[in-house]
């Protein structure tokens, strides 16, 4: 499939160009790196702000939360390195191998997630921060499965698919406490740092905000979408729109396809003057 290339975002102030991505079928890891690792499949809505709007928003120190998490989950790895428990994985595949003998999909990349994040509810309810837990835990979750479903093939087997599932998940949870700690011992000097950054991008080409959290600069955008695009099966499309199911579920759940969600209808919308006005990078049809 041959993908146009994508002009650079911060070249377009002023343009009423609309680009939308059209996601087909073909899974996506999370966390892209282009886009800062962060989880982009369950927000609402992004946008570039420039200016006031910017600055006001850099005020905001809990607007770096999911962004620090996923930072430092990748650094706090090098000392949180516990196996997965035996236990977790067989209350884990079990189920999982038996939805696959009832035919039901399961596909690591899309399950492993929702397996491991159903965790976080309740190690979170008590905590001293309870949204900072949350990212922690997310994050932790979300890299953990994307390290583990990296190396599988969709045309594996479902029984391939449920091993490393279940692998993410409890590989995940067998280190929380440690990456938790860790990032907590972190947290405060990370925020600070994307402040920084966040101050810097407002007087530049603006900053990425999604569901009102930071992201990253504008002037990373392109690299972003352009990685997004040459993921699976992406077409690039001007002033088009186009609703598809995201996935859902555990490892031992098959895949559901409810509307919307990141991967359910994806826009990118040229900078239009950055400034005062947003640009509604990416929105899910209400």
């Amino acid at each position: 499939m041959h993908y146009p290339t994508l002009p650079n975002l911060p070249t377009l102030f002023g343009s009423a160009l609309a680009v939308a991505l059209l996601f087909g079928a073909a899974p996506a890891a999370a966390g892209i790196p282009e886009c800062g690792d962060i989880r982009l499949e369950d927000v609402q809505s992004c946008e570039v702000r420039g200016n006031i709007d910017c600055t006001a928003s850099c005020d905001d120190i809990g607007i770096y939360k999911k962004a620090c998490a996923t930072k430092l989950h990748k650094v706090c790895r090098e000392t949180c390195t516990l196996d997965a428990e035996p236990t977790c994985t067989d209350e884990c595949t079990v189920p999982c191998q038996n939805e696959c003998d009832a035919g039901k999909p399961i596909t690591c990349i899309h399950n492993c997630f929702a397996e491991c994040v159903g965790s976080c509810d309740g190690s979170c309810a008590e905590a001293t921060d309870p949204e900072q837990c949350r990212a922690e835990c997310e994050a932790t979750c979300d890299g953990e499965c994307d390290i583990q479903c990296g190396a599988v093939v969709v045309e594996a087997t479902c029984y391939q698919h449920c091993i490393e599932c279940c692998g993410g998940s409890c590989g995940a949870q067998a280190n929380m406490t440690c990456q938790k700690s860790c990032q907590d011992e972190q947290f405060e000097q990370c925020e600070y740092e994307l402040r920084i950054d966040c101050d810097g991008s407002c007087s530049g080409n603006g900053a990425l905000f999604c569901d009102g959290e930071y992201v990253l600069s504008a002037s990373e955008i392109g690299p972003c979408v352009e990685a997004l695009v040459a993921r699976g099966d992406i077409d690039v499309d001007l002033d088009a729109s186009i609703d598809v199911g995201s996935s859902g579920g555990g490892c031992a759940i098959g895949p559901a396809t409810p509307a919307g969600g990141f991967l359910g209808s994806v826009y990118v919308f040229g900078l239009f003057a950055l400034g005062r006005r947003a640009l509604r990078a990416f929105r899910r049809r209400g």
